[in-house]
């Protein structure tokens, strides 16, 4: 009998230790769950903060370096700055001045971005300067950028895009319902596809393409975007094709594609290698 009794309460501990853990691994997998709530790009809810979006989208997509978001510096030097530039340099020749890691860290990769006043929901422009905008950044991209209500311009310089990823830009920009300006330069593309983002239902007003190698080829399909018997871009109103290699039959592609268009008013083809034939065919629109 003592040896029953004696092994009852231990029952009835073990009883409680199940129950304990049982109820511990209950709220555990309650807590995986929530936190595993928001598993994929496509289940996070932007706020159109972009300092705060930005990152845990780039978490989402599985980046390891996240480039951060930073303010654009404003142009222009009043005195007192340009005293401080003159103090700085100085100092650096004089063997002062910051360490070779922060003094090199405006190569790193950021996200720059310009308010339009103190509410870091009223990001107006972005720019990507020098690094590859890949498939990843794409995705965020595509989730972020719509979501600024006040996006009017987008630089892009030397981000190494290809068609795919272009296309998927060119989707994402369709979605920026205040997006007027585009800037994409120094990133060539082999299929020269560049005249997706003047396509017939483009709201851009302003477009720069300088320094693509856009060639001939390019050339013939920018100037079919501006314009065909079927078919006009009615939004565009000024178009940089500076320093590229349209030549002079790129030059009679893009003449070809003025005719129709009524609404272009600036068009830039400096250092194209056009000569007499290509600047006659663009004379006679």
């Amino acid at each position: 009998m003592g040896k029953k009794l004696e092994k009852a309460p231990k029952e009835k501990i073990d009883r409680g230790h199940s129950g304990t853990e049982e109820d511990s691994s209950k709220s555990t997998g309650l807590n995986i769950l929530e936190k595993s709530a928001v598993q994929s790009i496509e289940d996070y809810q932007c706020t159109g903060n972009l300092e705060a979006d930005f990152p845990e989208l780039c978490a989402l997509v599985g980046m390891r370096e996240i480039p951060p978001v930073t303010l654009r510096p404003r142009t222009g030097v009043t005195p007192t700055t340009d005293r401080s530039i003159l103090d700085n340099s100085q100092s650096q020749l004089d063997g002062g001045g910051p360490p070779p890691a922060e003094r090199f860290s405006c190569l790193k990769p950021r996200l720059q971005v310009e308010l339009e006043g103190d509410d870091p929901r009223s990001v107006r422009e972005v720019r990507v300067r020098g690094w590859k905008v890949g498939e990843q950044m794409a995705r965020v991209f595509s989730r972020s950028l719509p979501n600024l209500s006040n996006l009017q311009s987008l630089h892009l310089w030397r981000v190494g895009l290809t068609q795919r990823t272009l296309t998927s830009l060119r989707n994402t920009l369709s979605l920026c319902l205040s997006l007027r300006t585009v800037l994409l330069e120094g990133t060539p593309i082999p299929e020269q596809c560049y005249h997706i983002l003047i396509a017939e239902d483009s709201m851009l007003a302003h477009l720069s393409l300088r320094n693509n190698q856009i060639d001939e080829e390019g050339a013939r399909l920018v100037g079919q975007a501006l314009s065909t018997p079927r078919s006009a871009n009615k939004s565009l109103l000024s178009l940089n094709l500076a320093f590229n290699r349209i030549g002079d039959t790129g030059a009679q592609h893009i003449a070809q594609g003025l005719r129709l268009n009524r609404t272009l008013l600036c068009l830039s083809l400096a250092h194209n290698h056009i000569g007499d034939p290509g600047a006659s065919g663009l004379a006679q629109v």
